[in-house]
């Protein structure tokens, strides 16, 4: 018997951040994809069934939320994690409200973004 592997998607504008989560979450039984624009994810998830997106807040064109407000129309328990380097209560809590698993501030450690992910994935696991 053969395990599927969990497919991620990583957003983000800046390269070295979707590199440096992607190496966090590497590893047997996961499978990575990145992207470095809100649009480009539209296209990804709209194609691909993702268990877990990690997505940045602030980019240029569609925003974190605009994307997260759209993957909530059509992908809606898919975890989100939402990144970001400009944290604000109110844009915590509007993600959060609009269905976000978790808000993480930049800069994280890989540590922090594997148990976050690791948590987004095992209540997935229990709402199936």
């Amino acid at each position: 018997m053969t395990e599927t592997k969990r497919r991620i998607l990583i957003i983000d504008d800046e390269r070295s951040v979707v590199q440096s989560i992607a190496l966090a979450l590497a590893g047997e039984g996961v499978e990575i994809e990145t992207v470095l624009s809100g649009e480009d994810a539209l296209i990804r998830t709209a194609a691909v069934r993702y268990d877990l997106i990690i997505c940045d807040l602030m980019m240029p064109g569609l925003s974190g939320l605009d994307l997260l407000k759209s993957l909530r129309t059509y992908r809606p328990t898919t975890p989100v994690l939402m990144i970001t380097g400009y944290p604000t209560i109110k844009t915590a809590q509007e993600s959060l409200k609009m269905g976000a698993f978790a808000f993480i501030t930049k800069p994280f450690t890989p540590a922090e973004i594997r148990s976050a992910a690791a948590r987004a994935l095992a209540q997935a696991d229990s709402k199936e």
